[in-house]
């Protein structure tokens, strides 16, 4: 479970409060940024979720 609960929002920005904070306070500073904010987000996301799940595959 504690597994879960670190690794848990990777992937999406709903899937953690900390990341739906994190976006919300970087749109009210910067609203016309906001678009490559969730794509910058979304891609160092997925390149993690590809690490790790290539990681545990190969060690599993």
């Amino acid at each position: 479970m504690l597994l879960g609960v670190n690794i848990g929002g990777l992937g999406t920005m709903i899937a953690s409060m900390a990341s739906v904070i994190s976006y919300k306070l970087y749109a009210a500073e910067h609203p016309s940024q906001a678009g490559k904010y969730v794509r910058t987000f979304l891609y160092y996301n997925f390149l993690g979720l590809l690490l790790i799940g290539g990681a545990v595959y190969f060690l599993l």
